[in-house]
């Protein structure tokens, strides 16, 4: 069994190797250990807002995905980001609305694109 244990001060890049590992609930402990010590850390905010995602607290990842916008702005990572929140709510038109407004500032990003191709090929229900 893997180590859930990642030896580092930094509790932003513990945060992302959490996350790497699906550990989400400790992704979601460390990203907020990082905006509480640096509330202008927006890739935080980011990864606070993805870890609420995949532990579906939707009302709290669009807290959190305000702040990182407020400190990024609309990035295509952030609109990715967001995209991909709509699509695990199961609300594919949002979902593809932000893919698409991401796309339009970075067309050749591949995750970006497969999500565009996603929200056509996932069930209706997703």
């Amino acid at each position: 069994m893997e180590e859930a244990f990642v030896a580092t001060d930094q509790p932003e890049r513990v945060g992302r190797e959490q996350f790497a590992r699906g550990n989400y609930a400790l992704a979601e402990r460390y990203f907020q250990s990082a905006v509480e010590a640096e509330p202008g850390n927006g890739d935080g905010w980011l990864g606070l807002a993805a870890s609420y995602d995949q532990l579906g607290r939707f009302d709290l990842a669009d807290r959190a995905y305000g702040q990182a916008v407020k400190i990024k702005g609309q990035t295509p990572q952030v609109l990715n980001n967001r995209g991909y929140s709509y699509l695990l709510r199961g609300d594919r038109a949002q979902a593809e609305r932000y893919f698409r407004r991401a796309r339009s500032i970075n067309p050749n990003d591949p995750t970006i694109n497969n999500n565009v191709a996603l929200t056509r090929l996932a069930p209706p229900n997703l």
